[in-house]
């Protein structure tokens, strides 16, 4: 099954043909700034993501030191994806943007301790890291390469 977005006004679309690798909320302090709450996302790797339109970049060094680029319109001002140089070649895209094909059931959160108080954890939630869990991540997400096409 493939799977589309695209930004509000259209003038990015994306897709992508497989399921993403993993899904995951982000409590982190730099996340609430950017998204307004914790990021809700699918993991993917880059390469998979297809996107038509001009997309313009923000970046700014992450917590873990290295930088972390942000894809976004500038029309509109949707971001479509963030890309962390800690995962190299991974990306991250808002799981709303795609409410419509994928259901949001994230099993990873990190920076647990910062869930804002009115947030539940989500009972889907199989692994919760007080930190990035970068470490666990990466190997989780490195796992499941093998299942990719």
């Amino acid at each position: 099954m493939a799977y589309s977005g695209q930004c509000l006004c259209g003038n990015i679309k994306y897709s992508f043909e497989y399921d993403p690798m993993m899904h995951f909320q982000c409590h982190c302090n730099t996340c609430q700034g950017v998204w307004g709450t914790s990021l809700s996302a699918l993991a993917m790797p880059k390469h998979e993501l297809t996107t038509e339109g001009e997309i313009s970049t923000h970046s700014i060094t992450g917590g873990s030191g290295m930088g972390m680029h942000y894809y976004f319109c500038s029309n509109c001002g949707v971001k479509v994806y963030n890309e962390p140089e800690l995962l190299g070649g991974m990306i991250y895209i808002p799981a709303g943007a795609l409410y419509n094909d994928i259901e949001f059931n994230p099993t990873v959160e990190l920076w647990s301790g910062n869930r804002p108080k009115w947030m539940q954890k989500a009972p889907t939630i199989i692994e919760s890291f007080e930190d990035n869990g970068t470490v666990e991540r990466i190997t989780e997400l490195l796992e499941n390469l093998d299942q990719r096409g």
